[in-house]
């Protein structure tokens, strides 16, 4: 009777601790709301006689006029088009050049495979300020500076360090008797990789694509360095190269960066139940 009396208070402080949990969390998460609120309120204040409740968070009339202004006066559709044309690659290439790296150096005998994994993780510490110049100058000696090709490569060799991590954490996860079961079945290496680990590690898959997808997708200082053609520049410019015509007009501004966020926010509602175990998956 001891024992189950002792279960069953066990039982109830762990169904307890959750709601604990969410009365921490929960003003941590309106307090992190307050700023992505005001961009929206901002975004939709009336292009005349502009006014705010109370707090600044939410205008009294609010009005779309802003973002029929922005639609109208600018190629909103062909800069959103550029973005997706140079991060929808740059997340595939890294999600297949960081799978390959990762099984290679989970489970296979690479020479120096510590200094490897060593030298991906260095790089991850490098601010993109300070590759900026070098990056420019490459680009320009291979003949890939303003084009989306450069700049998807680039992207693509700036999130394999972080895809590896992530992926290699998944693929050592799974036992190396399975991996060695497929190998005296007759199973290549790469036949292993598609058909063992790559569907293993969706979830480490998805915190890759949505990581790759939020850094390609929100970069600004690479598009304005290597590109200079307005009609392959990204989304993430469109504040940049308007700035002298909505300077004035701030809720223009505010509805441009609202749909920079939209198809972010998307792409993380759609994978955010492999984002959380991939990320839980890494941290273990």
């Amino acid at each position: 009777m001891t024992g189950t009396g002792t279960g069953t208070r066990t039982r109830t402080r762990r169904r307890r601790r959750p709601h604990w949990a969410h009365l921490v969390l929960a003003p941590l998460a309106a307090i992190w709301l307050i700023p992505i609120v005001m961009v929206v309120g901002l975004s939709l204040l009336p292009t005349s006689n502009p006014s705010t409740t109370a707090f600044g968070l939410f205008p009294q009339e609010p009005s779309f006029d802003n973002y029929l202004q922005i639609w109208s006066a600018n190629p909103i559709l062909q800069h959103l088009v550029n973005s997706a044309l140079i991060t929808v690659p740059s997340v595939i290439l890294v999600i297949i050049c960081g799978s390959l790296t990762a099984f290679a150096l989970a489970r296979l005998r690479v020479p120096v495979k510590a200094v490897i994994f060593g030298a991906l993780t260095l790089a991850l510490i490098l601010p993109m300020s300070s590759i900026v110049v070098s990056t420019f100058k490459i680009l320009q000696s291979v003949g890939l500076y303003n084009s989306r090709l450069g700049l998807v490569l680039v992207y693509t060799a700036l999130g394999i360090p972080f895809a590896v991590i992530i992926i290699r954490t998944s693929y050592l996860a799974v036992p190396f008797e399975t991996f060695e079961a497929a190998l005296v079945d007759g199973a290549s290496k790469f036949r292993i990789l598609w058909r063992i680990y790559f569907p293993l590690s969706r979830p480490a898959l998805a915190v890759v694509a949505i990581w790759q997808s939020m850094m390609t997708w929100n970069d600004f200082l690479l598009p304005l360095v290597t590109l200079q053609d307005n009609a392959i520049k990204p989304l993430t410019l469109v504040p940049l190269a308007y700035r002298g015509v909505f300077l004035s007009q701030p809720g223009a501004l505010f509805a441009v960066l609202v749909l920079i966020s939209i198809p972010i926010v998307v792409v993380f509602l759609a994978v955010q139940r492999y984002l959380v175990n991939g990320l839980s998956g890494a941290v273990k």
